[in-house]
C-alpha cells in the first residue's frame, strides 16, 4: 500500500442494498480511472464497522492517500480514526466518494457523483484541511442533530439506498404528525458567550454554519470559520414547522425564520433533563448522555478535493499533483 491510493469501499452502503456484486465492481473501476489518471491504488471491500480499522491499517502501512466510497457515517468514522492516531497532523487525505443517503460532506467539498468523474476532479484537486466537530469526544463532519429530527432519521434508516423526493416527502409529513405528540427537549446551553435555558422540539448543531440558499438539503459555504453553529428549533405547532420547510426549500431565507434561535461558538455544553437523548451524529442514530461537550477544532483533518472546493477549505495546502510528485 505504500505510495499508493488505498480505496476503502463500505460494501453495507445503501447503494448496494440487494447487489453485493456491485461493490467490487465500483472497487475495480476506481482503481481503473485512479491509475488512468497516473495514481497507483488498491482496493478494499470492507463493512461499515470495518472502515475505521482499514483507515488506520492503510496509514501505518504508508498509504498516499484514502480515496473512501461510503455515507456521511462512514467518514465520520474514518475520520476519527485519523484524527486520533498518534501523528493525527501527518494522516495521509481523505477523499469521499458519495454513497450515502444525504452525502452532506461530499456536496459541500464538489465530489461528483460519478465514479469516473469523481477521480477527474481529484487527479487535477487540491489538498488541504477542514475543521473537525466533536461531542464528547466522538467525531462529526456534518452535524449532531437532538430531538425531533433523530426520531426521522430512525425512520430513514430503515429505507436505506437513495432518498427519492417522494421518499423525502413521506419523511416530512411523518416530522409534521409527529409534533404534536413529540415531547419538547428542556435544556441548558452554555458558551463561551453565557447560558440559555431552551424548551424545543429539534436543535442541530453543526461543524460551520450552513448557508441561505433554497434546496431540499442545507449546504454550507466554509469548512474553515473555526466555530460551532447552533440552531434551535423553537417551532411547536404544524404550521411554524411547514413555513421552515417552505423558508429552506423555496426562499432559502430559514434562519430568518422568527422562532429559529441561532449561534456560534467555539465550545458548546448542553444539558438535557434526560437519562439519555437520541441524537444523530452525521447520520447515524446513537444514544448519548445528558450532559453533551460539543468543541470545535480547527483544519483538524486533511483532505483531497476538487480544486472547485478550494474556497470551503480552513486551509490549502498545494496541488494533488505535487503530493503523489512529492513521494
Amino acid at each position: 500500500m505504500r505510495d499508493r491510493v488505498v480505496v476503502l469501499v463500505n460494501s453495507a452502503a445503501g447503494a448496494f442494498v440487494g447487489q453485493p456484486e456491485a461493490a467490487r465492481a465500483l472497487a475495480d473501476r476506481l482503481v481503473t480511472a485512479l491509475e488512468r489518471h497516473g495514481l497507483p491504488a488498491t482496493a478494499r471491500l470492507e463493512s461499515g464497522a470495518t472502515m475505521a480499522d482499514a483507515a488506520c491499517a492503510a496509514t501505518e502501512a504508508g498509504a498516499r492517500a484514502l480515496l473512501v466510497a461510503g455515507g456521511d457515517g462512514t467518514l465520520a468514522a474514518v475520520a476519527q480514526a485519523l484524527c486520533d492516531a498518534e501523528t493525527p497532523h501527518d494522516h495521509p487525505p481523505l477523499a469521499a466518494l458519495p454513497l450515502g443517503t444525504a452525502n452532506l460532506l461530499a456536496r459541500d467539498l464538489s465530489m461528483p457523483e460519478d465514479p469516473e468523474a469523481a477521480i477527474a476532479a481529484l487527479a487535477e484537486g487540491v489538498v488541504g484541511r477542514i475543521d473537525v466537530g466533536r461531542v464528547n469526544g466522538r467525531v462529526f463532519l456534518n452535524a449532531v442533530v437532538l430531538g425531533l429530527f433523530a426520531n426521522t432519521a430512525r425512520q430513514r434508516e430503515r429505507l436505506r439506498g437513495a432518498m427519492t423526493p417522494v421518499l423525502w416527502g413521506r419523511l416530512g409529513w411523518r416530522l409534521l404528525t409527529a409534533v404534536r405528540r413529540w415531547p419538547r427537549l428542556r435544556a441548558v446551553l452554555k458558551t463561551e458567550s453565557g447560558v440559555l435555558r431552551v424548551k424545543t422540539h429539534a436543535m442541530v448543531v453543526a461543524d460551520n454554519a450552513y448557508a441561505e440558499r433554497p434546496g431540499l438539503l442545507v449546504r454550507r459555504d466554509s469548512l474553515g470559520r473555526g466555530a460551532l453553529a447552533i440552531y434551535v428549533m423553537k417551532h411547536h405547532r404544524p404550521w411554524q414547522w411547514l413555513r421552515l420547510a417552505l423558508g429552506l426549500m423555496v426562499s432559502g431565507t430559514w434562519r430568518r425564520d422568527s422562532d429559529m434561535l441561532t449561534a456560534d461558538a467555539r465550545r458548546l455544553t448542553v444539558f438535557v433533563r434526560r437519562r439519555v437523548i437520541r441524537a444523530t451524529v452525521d447520520g447515524e442514530v446513537v444514544l448519548l448522555p445528558p450532559r453533551l461537550r460539543f468543541r470545535l477544532w480547527p483544519a483538524a483533518l486533511r483532505v483531497w478535493v476538487p480544486a472547485e472546493a478550494v474556497p470551503v477549505l480552513a486551509r490549502f495546502d498545494g496541488a494533488a499533483r505535487d503530493l503523489f510528485r512529492s513521494g
